[in-house]
């Protein structure tokens, strides 16, 4: 189908069935394919005689089809345990008995790339175009199945916000104390999840955006630690990625909060640790190999981040660490002037994220982990409420390592 096509109409209907290794039929399904939604076109997959995790046996999953881009349909598991596309809002905890074990250099997580940058505030040059990267704020990314939050502290106006800068021109995003409460609102609601956030790039953007100096950081940890509920206060001492993840949730809900501007020493001298603060200063508490393409092509992105992933698989810079997988695309001087803003760029990116079946050895992370080994985090811009991003690590997490039960 061509880029800017609109068919009027659109109609298939397909019968699927495979066979386990004892060659008896272990599930089966139709896919139909339809445009009566005159704006998009679904395939809506009905569940036969299968059921997956938070779809019941006879359930239809629509996924939409978008043009030039890839829609994935995935199913992991066994016959009894198949999980795959609309997954719950507690993924992981419904998904406990099979990656419960796992760590966190074994399971792949969703991430968000300057996680609060969904609302422009305090703009210095800096517009929805070139400065905000998502589209949905933290909330409905976590409802949307990210785990890990890539946050950018900023003081601005005298106030903690989240930000996102280059050259100091930029803008803030949301609040500090938005970010707090959003998280807050969603753990109440019986999620027991593990999440991430690791403060990095922080700005004093009321005094030439010079990096926050010991006291703002001991003040901005202590608006943590005064409003962030459920923080994780196990394995004060220990390295994070090393933890399995049914020891982080054991008793509920779990938030982690990482520093790298700060050191193990800073946070126990301030008594930060073994109170839900780690660092990860000098991959010390959570080592982690996290370098992104600086490109707008997607080809140069994929294939730098897939020679990385292999370099750092065969050699890793650091003891424990986990991969980041920066999929993302970076604006260049061109797109700043009239040219693709950064969720434009994304809508690119996120739609080759599960491409398959190319000669090119850089396809995406599916391709890859047959190759090497599955990135641990995928960080991306402009998350989507479909949490296709979720179900995509989940099927690598739960196809590459063996289930827990």
């Amino acid at each position: 189908m061509s880029p800017n096509s609109q068919p009027s109409k659109a109609t298939g209907s397909w019968a699927f069935g495979w066979h386990d290794d004892t060659t008896h039929n272990a599930a089966n399904l139709v896919a139909k394919v339809s445009n009566n939604n005159a704006d998009k076109i679904v395939i809506n997959a009905q569940l036969l005689n299968i059921e997956t995790i938070n779809n019941r046996k006879g359930s239809t999953i629509e996924i939409e089809l978008k043009n030039d881009l890839w829609s994935p349909f995935i199913l992991v598991g066994d016959e009894a345990h198949l999980a795959g596309n609309n997954l719950s809002t507690d993924w992981m905890h419904d998904n406990l008995p099979y990656i419960g074990c796992l760590n966190l250099q074994q399971l792949t997580i969703p991430g968000s790339h300057d996680a609060g940058m969904s609302e422009i505030n305090y703009p210095a040059g800096g517009n929805s175009d070139n400065a905000q990267t998502q589209s949905m704020g933290i909330y409905n990314q976590l409802v949307a199945g990210v785990r890990y939050f890539d946050i950018r502290p900023t003081i601005s106006h005298k106030q903690f916000y989240t930000g996102h800068y280059t050259n100091n021109l930029g803008a803030n995003g949301q609040s500090i104390s938005d970010v707090i409460s959003q998280i807050n609102r969603y753990t109440s609601q019986n999620q027991n999840e593990l999440i991430i956030l690791e403060l990095t790039h922080s700005s004093w953007t009321d005094d030439k955006y010079q990096p926050f100096n010991d006291a703002q950081w001991n003040n901005l940890l202590l608006t943590f630690y005064e409003n962030l509920r459920f923080l994780y206060t196990g394995h004060g001492e220990d390295v994070l990625t090393t933890i399995p993840l049914s020891e982080f949730v054991k008793d509920g809900p779990a938030v982690v909060v990482i520093t790298n501007e700060r050191s193990k020493d800073f946070l126990r001298d301030r008594h930060f640790l073994n109170r839900g603060f780690y660092s990860s200063q000098g991959g010390s508490q959570f080592p982690s190999y996290n370098s992104y393409a600086n490109t707008n092509s997607l080809d140069r992105m994929r294939k730098d981040q897939y020679d990385k992933l292999v370099q750092q698989n065969a050699s890793p810079a650091a003891k424990n660490q986990v991969f980041v997988l920066s999929w993302t695309l970076t604006q260049q001087i061109g797109d700043f002037v009239g040219g693709a803003g950064i969720r434009d760029l994304a809508k690119i990116a996120n739609g080759h994220l599960a491409q398959v079946g190319s000669n090119l050895p850089y396809t995406g992370p599916v391709s890859w982990a047959k190759k090497t080994k599955a990135p641990n985090i995928i960080l991306i811009d402009d998350v989507s409420k479909d949490r296709f991003l979720v179900s995509l690590a989940l099927g690598l997490t739960r196809f590459y390592n063996k289930p827990c039960s």
